[in-house]
């Protein structure tokens, strides 16, 4: 028997117990939830693409793997409800958020269509910040704004994003802090976060 065979026969009780004892295992459970949570999320009819689901799974397996560790973690469900249950939440705090949050977020539109010439500024937001060529600083005060309003929204992007910059923290080590597969999906979704920190900027300076 395999190691994925191995896997797949063990309880949601033993998954929990080796999770607690090692983050790899973290990936089981996007390996058997994450699927079906993408599902009864869709069910809800929040009107969210396939990417924005993601995220919220990924919040919620984050809030699953901290409960965990903190090792007064009981599971009462299985841990398909009660992802079920903490995606619910979040997608309902989200959308709560948001409504208090507008003004930074009326930016959205089609994101699949958005052109980074639009932005008052060509990609000045780099891997370094302190590299931002900005004598009167007005972006990166736009930046701070972003950033701030990007926290008070929820998920995971404002974590990815201070980490990497301000706590100096590897591609690696983000990929094994958040449980993501490998550094390419780490790389992909810091890309994802900055785009909307830009966004969000560029609506601050425009405002």
């Amino acid at each position: 028997m395999n190691r994925r065979e191995r896997l797949s026969h063990l309880t949601d009780q033993e998954l929990v117990v080796l999770i607690q004892q090692d983050q790899e295992y973290l990936g089981e459970v996007y390996i058997r939830s994450k699927m079906y949570c993408i599902q009864f999320m869709r069910k809800m009819n929040y009107r969210l693409n396939d990417y924005e689901l993601d995220d919220v799974f990924h919040d919620a397996a984050i809030v699953l793997y901290e409960k965990i560790i903190k090792g007064n973690f009981e599971l009462t469900s299985t841990l398909q409800t009660y992802l079920n249950s903490v995606c619910r939440f979040q997608l309902f705090n989200k959308f709560k958020t948001d409504n208090k949050t507008a003004s930074y977020e009326d930016y959205k539109g089609n994101e699949e269509n958005d052109d980074d010439e639009n932005f008052g500024f060509d990609k000045t937001i780099t891997d370094a910040l302190d590299e931002i060529d900005d004598p009167k600083e007005t972006l990166l005060v736009a930046l701070e704004k972003a950033l701030e309003a990007m926290k008070e929204a929820g998920g995971h992007c404002y974590e990815l994003l201070t980490l990497f910059w301000y706590h100096k923290k590897s591609i690696k080590d983000l990929t094994q802090h958040f449980g993501y597969s490998n550094a390419d999906n780490t790389k992909n979704q810091k890309a994802k976060c900055q785009k909307r920190l830009e966004k969000m900027a560029y609506n601050i300076l425009q405002s």
